[in-house]
C-alpha cells in the first residue's frame, strides 16, 4: 500500500497515542512495538532521500535525521527516534503547504491561461483545446472569458481587463483593429480576435517563462549559504563524532547531530526571493531573478531615457516646414518610411499622416540608423528621416533658422530627405507624465541620484528636466554615447540603473549594472537585455519595484540571523544539556516555519505611497 505524507502522519499520530496509552497501562511490550511502528511509517521517505542524496555525495538533513533516528532505536530510546522522525515530517508536510503560499502569486499566473478555446472555421464555431490553437485562427470570445492568444480584434468591441499583464485592474475600451495579449479578461463585449502569438511565443507566455527563470537565478546571499552549507552539514557530523568520543554520551551526540541541521538558514533567502518575485509579478513587475532584487536594493543612481519614459510618448506633431515640396507628399514619403518601426517619434509621423488622410505604401530597403533614424526607399525615391544631425552641415544650412526656431520652441525636430535633399521639418512636442514628477521626488527621498540621457536637443532634454525636477541632463547622446555615460555614473556613484521604454535602448539597458524596461511587455529585445520589466506603462512602478526589492533583501537578512541565532542557541543548549532530542527537532522545525511564515510576509507587501 502506497502512503502519501499526510496519510503517514494520520496513522503515525494514531500509533504514538495508541501507544502512550499502552505505557499508561504498564504494558511496556505494546509501547515499545507502536513507537517503532510509528517511526518506521516516517523514517522511510526520509532514508530513501537521505541514500538518494549520498549516492551523488550530498549530505543533508535527511541523512543526519537518519542517523539520529537509528542511533536512537539502536540504545533503545523508541519514543525519541518516534518524536524525531513524526516531528521532522509533520515539519516537512508544513513546510510544503506553506511554501505553496509563498508561490502561489507565480503558481496563480497559470491559472489565467484557458484550457478551452472557442474558434470560427468556416463561419461555424466550435470549441478546442488551448493547445490545438494555431496562427491565423479566429479567436470567438465572450464577456467573462480570458483571451488566449495575443492578436488584432478583427471584429467587436469590448472592456478588458488587462491586470494579468500589466497589474492594472481599470478596464480599458478596445475596438476593431487593435492589438489584445493573451490571458487578459474580457469584461464586457463580444471579440472576434484573429491569433498572432499562441503559447510560449505570446506575451502572456513570455511572463510566465521569465518568472520561471527568476526562481532559479540565485542572490548573492543565497549562493554563499548554499556554499557555507556544503561545508556546514559534514562539519557538524565531525564535531558529532568527537563529542562522543570526548562525553561517550551517545544521546547528548544524537541531539547534536540533528539539531545542528542549517535547515532554517539553507531555505532562509530562497523564500523570500520567491516570494518577492511573486509579489513583483501580480503588481505587474517582473524581476529576472533573485540576484537582481539584490542590487535594485542598494541602487545610488537611476537614469532615465526621456521621450516614452520620463515623457508619454504620446507624439504630437505642432508644426511642418517644407521645402520644394507638398506637404501630403513629404507625409506620404515620411510616414510610408516610419511605417517600418515602433518608435514614438515614428508613430507620430504616421498619426499625422493618418488625420491628414494620406494613404501610405509600403518601404523598401529599410535600414535602421540607430541614434540617428531610418532610410529606405519609397515609390522609387530614397528617403531618410531622422535627427538633424543626421545630415551634414551643408545639407542642414537650407533649414538651419528653421530648426533653431523650432528647437528654441522646445520642440523635437525630425528631418525629412528626399534623393539627398532635405525636403522638410517636423517639430515634434511630448508631454512629461503626470507622474515624473512625483517619482523623481521619491528617488531623491530614497538617496538616489536621478540622471537624464537622451538623443534629443538639450533645449528640449532642459525643459523636460525642469519639469521633472532632473538636475544631471546629458542631451544629443548616440546609443553608445549613453553607453559611456552609463560607465561614468557606475565609476563615480556606484550602483546604476537604466531605464527605457525598451524600444531603442537595448544597449544602454544591456550594459548598465542592470537595466529597467518600461510598458516592454510586447518587445522581445527590451525583455532579453533587461533585468526588470515594468510591463505597464506607469512610471510609478518604479519606486514600488525598489522598494519591493529593499523589502525582500531585509526579509532575506532578518531570516538569516534568525536561523542562526537559533542554530548557535540550540547547539549550545545541548552542549549544556538543557535541550534534548525531540524537544531540539520541535524547536528546529518550528524554526523553519517561522522562517517561512515570516517570507509570506512580502507577499503583502505594498509601498505606502503605491
Amino acid at each position: 500500500m502506497k502512503f502519501d505524507v499526510k496519510t503517514r502522519l494520520i496513522s503515525a499520530t494514531l500509533l504514538i497515542i495508541l501507544g502512550w496509552i499502552s505505557h499508561w497501562l504498564s504494558l511496556s511490550l505494546m509501547f515499545y512495538v507502536f513507537m517503532i511502528l510509528a517511526t518506521t511509517l516516517t523514517i522511510f521517505p526520509i532514508a530513501k532521500t537521505a541514500m538518494a542524496g549520498l549516492r551523488y555525495k550530498v549530505i543533508g538533513i535527511d541523512t543526519l535525521v537518519s542517523i539520529a533516528v537509528i542511533g536512537a532505536l539502536l540504545i533503545g530510546e523508541v519514543w525519541e527516534a518516534a518524536a524525531v522522525s513524526y516531528l521532522y515530517t509533520l515539519g516537512h508536510y508544513l513546510e510544503n503547504r506553506t511554501l505553496k503560499k509563498t508561490r502561489g502569486a507565480i503558481a496563480s499566473l497559470l491559472d489565467n491561461v484557458p484550457k478551452r478555446v472557442t474558434i470560427i472555421e468556416n463561419g461555424i464555431s466550435k470549441e478546442i483545446s488551448a493547445h490545438e490553437l494555431k496562427i491565423g485562427d479566429i479567436l470567438f470570445v465572450r464577456s467573462g472569458e480570458r483571451i488566449a492568444a495575443d492578436g488584432i480584434i478583427i471584429d467587436g468591441s469590448a472592456m478588458i481587463n488587462e491586470s494579468s499583464i500589466t497589474g492594472e485592474s481599470v478596464p480599458i475600451v478596445k475596438n476593431t483593429g487593435e492589438r489584445v495579449y493573451s490571458s487578459t479578461l474580457i469584461d464586457t463585449g463580444v471579440l472576434n480576435v484573429k491569433a498572432d502569438h499562441i503559447g510560449e511565443d505570446s506575451t502572456y507566455g513570455r511572463i510566465i517563462a521569465l518568472v520561471e527563470e527568476a526562481q532559479d537565478k540565485k542572490a548573492k546571499i543565497q549562493r554563499s549559504l548554499e556554499k557555507f552549507a556544503q561545508y556546514y552539514t559534514p562539519s557538524v557530523i565531525l564535531l558529532t563524532i568527537f563529542v562522543y568520543i570526548f562525553t561517550l554520551d551517545i544521546r547528548l551526540a544524537l541531539t547534536l547531530l540533528v539539531i545542528s541541521c542549517p535547515g532554517a538558514l539553507v531555505i532562509s533567502a530562497p523564500v523570500s526571493i520567491v516570494a518577492g518575485i511573486g509579489n513583483g509579478a501580480k503588481n505587474g513587475i517582473l524581476f529576472k531573478g533573485g540576484d537582481v532584487m539584490e542590487k535594485l536594493s542598494a541602487v545610488n543612481v537611476v537614469a532615465f531615457d526621456k521621450t516614452g519614459t520620463l515623457t508619454s510618448g504620446e507624439l504630437v506633431i505642432k508644426q511642418v516646414y517644407t521645402h520644394q515640396i507638398d506637404e501630403k507628399e513629404l507625409l506620404f514619403l515620411a510616414a510610408s518610411l516610419e511605417n517600418s518601426s515602433e518608435h514614438p517619434l515614428a508613430k507620430a509621423v504616421i498619426r499625422f499622416a493618418q488625420q491628414h488622410q494620406v494613404d501610405l505604401t509600403m518601404a523598401k530597403d529599410v535600414e535602421v540608423l540607430p541614434g540617428f533614424g531610418l532610410k529606405g526607399v519609397v515609390s522609387d525615391r530614397s528617403v531618410i528621416i531622422g535627427s538633424p544631425r543626421l545630415f551634414d552641415d551643408q545639407k542642414r544650412s537650407l533649414m538651419d533658422n528653421q530648426i533653431k526656431k523650432l528647437e528654441s520652441d522646445g520642440l523635437t525636430v525630425i528631418a525629412v530627405s528626399v534623393n539627398d535633399e532635405i525636403k522638410g521639418l517636423f517639430g515634434i512636442a511630448d508631454q512629461i507624465r503626470p507622474s515624473t514628477k512625483s517619482v523623481v521626488d521619491k528617488l531623491k527621498k530614497m538617496n538616489i541620484l536621478p540622471v537624464m540621457l537622451t538623443g534629443d536637443h538639450s533645449q528640449v532634454a532642459l525643459a523636460i528636466g525642469k519639469q521633472s525636477g532632473i538636475d544631471i541632463i546629458k542631451a544629443n547622446c548616440l546609443p553608445a554615447d549613453k553607453v559611456n555615460y552609463l560607465k561614468e555614473l557606475k565609476s563615480q556613484y556606484g550602483m546604476t540603473v537604466m531605464v527605457g521604454d525598451g524600444i531603442n535602448d537595448a544597449p544602454a539597458l544591456a550594459n548598465a549594472d542592470f537595466g529597467i524596461a518600461m510598458g516592454s511587455y510586447t518587445n522581445h529585445t527590451a525583455m532579453e537585455n533587461a533585468d526588470v520589466i515594468l510591463s505597464s506603462s506607469k512610471l510609478e512602478k518604479l519606486p514600488y519595484a525598489i522598494e519591493l526589492s529593499k523589502a525582500t533583501t531585509r526579509n532575506m537578512r532578518t531570516n538569516i540571523v534568525f536561523a542562526l541565532i537559533v542554530a548557535f542557541s540550540l547547539m549550545i543548549g545541548v552542549l549544556t544539556k538543557h535541550v534534548f532530542l525531540s524537544v531540539g527537532m520541535l524547536i528546529h522545525e518550528l524554526s523553519v516555519l517561522i522562517v517561512i511564515i515570516n517570507a509570506i510576509r512580502l507577499l503583502k507587501f505594498k509601498n505606502k505611497d503605491a
